[in-house]
């Protein structure tokens, strides 16, 4: 009786792993890369080549290298290697805000739902086993250090009529809600998400590299505190 048990949490565990799916905004590729094997190589791979080597110095030529294909397989699926970077940057924060879902679910005071999404939003995360293709701990450092090369661009309009930004968005409006649940009359929610999103970030960076520009914001803990500090005395 037990084995059978056993077998059908596992079964169940890995039905729950196989059918999860992080959607992005169709304009972010041409061709879906989670569609294919090659598709998921190339998530894969460039992924690890942006950590490795920084956009600037990343190109479809070194990826088909790393990858043992063609640049124009690459080409069939991305126009270009700022597209490539801003699916990965709608692909991190549809995964964040599944995980802010789940931290808040059941959840009735606004102050702890606020509390549990800075921590979500703090902390180092772990790589994902239901997206194979996707190595979340290193996306997370990739976008640490690319993801304002999405949006700091002259094209920033048209990107943004293009959907290029949707998720992030998404994400914003849903932590400003709670937000205005906790001060109905405060009049910069967005303002205030994205700083926080934002700061994130930075502060962590700063810690790890330029610690004059911060207070030892690279441990998870002090920047947690920071963050919620800024949000509640901000509420106040």
């Amino acid at each position: 009786m037990i084995v059978i048990l056993l077998f059908l949490y596992v079964k169940l565990v890995y039905m729950q792993q196989s059918v999860f799916q992080i959607q992005v905004q169709e304009t972010l590729y041409i061709k879906d890369p989670t569609t294919s094997k090659v598709g998921k190589l190339i998530l894969e791979q460039g992924l690890l080549l942006l950590e490795d080597i920084g956009l600037e110095e990343f190109t479809f030529k070194k990826l088909a290298n790393k990858i043992a294909s063609t640049e124009s397989t690459i080409y069939r699926y991305f126009e270009n290697k700022h597209q490539f970077l801003a699916y990965l940057f709608n692909f991190y924060w549809a995964w964040m805000d599944v995980n802010i879902a789940f931290a808040v679910t059941n959840i009735e005071s606004s102050h702890e739902k606020l509390r549990r999404i800075i921590r979500v939003l703090t902390q180092k995360v772990n790589n994902d086993m239901r997206t194979p293709y996707i190595d979340e701990e290193v996306l997370q450092e990739v976008i640490a250090i690319e993801s304002s090369k999405t949006y700091l661009s002259k094209k920033v309009d048209q990107e943004n009529n293009a959907g290029y930004f949707v998720q992030y968005k998404k994400l914003v409006d849903r932590i400003a809600n709670i937000i205005l649940e906790i001060n109905p009359s405060y009049s910069y929610p967005n303002a205030l998400v994205s700083t926080i999103l934002e700061s994130s970030f930075h502060q962590r960076y700063f810690g790890m590299h330029l610690p004059r520009l911060t207070n030892e914001m690279h441990i998870q803990e002090r920047l947690e505190d920071f963050l919620i500090d800024i949000c509640l005395k901000t509420l106040k």
